[in-house]
């Protein structure tokens, strides 16, 4: 079987997600900021008469900020609670959206063993292009459930105060 993959870049790195689950890729705008303790969600940006939760794909891997650049995206995904069954619609932003790949599931490989759980959790495979690595994620298993709470509680307040 082939699934289609929207890939993009945050530093060197090549990522893909499943195309059902990407919404739009908008240019980067810079979020407006929230009152929110927590460094991974970057803000709020308005889209299709919505407000959309954005995060900060660099700081949720853990590794540096890095300045906007005019190749900089947000990739809008469209998720489901899977305790409240909502729709949630999340923004994470990229250094960079490259194209939509068909990749065959013989092609993928599960990913390696880290020693770590975590990533293994989030990323569903590993294919290759041209001799670089591309990791495929499922945003829908990205966000822990407190995660989750917290990006709902964001959108909840931003739409009582708007």
């Amino acid at each position: 079987m082939t699934g289609k993959y929207l890939t993009f870049t945050l530093d060197t790195a090549l990522y893909a997600a499943e195309i059902n689950q990407v919404l739009e890729v908008l240019d980067y705008e810079p979020p407006q900021t929230l009152p929110c303790p927590d460094p991974v969600i970057a803000g709020i940006i308005w889209s299709r008469n919505r407000s959309i939760s954005v995060i900060n794909l660099h700081r949720k891997f853990g590794s540096t900020d890095r300045q906007p650049t005019k190749q900089s995206k947000i990739i809008v995904f469209e998720l489901t609670d899977p305790v409240k069954k909502t729709v949630l619609y999340i923004g994470a932003v990229t250094d960079s959206v490259l194209e939509v790949l068909e990749i065959e599931d013989s092609q993928l490989e599960p990913p390696p063993e880290t020693g770590r759980r975590t990533a293994a959790d989030f990323i569903t495979g590993i294919a290759r292009k041209d001799n670089l690595f591309i990791l495929i994620l499922d945003f829908s298993k990205l966000f822990s459930p407190d995660d989750l709470t917290k990006i709902i509680s964001l959108a909840d307040n931003e739409k009582n105060t708007a």
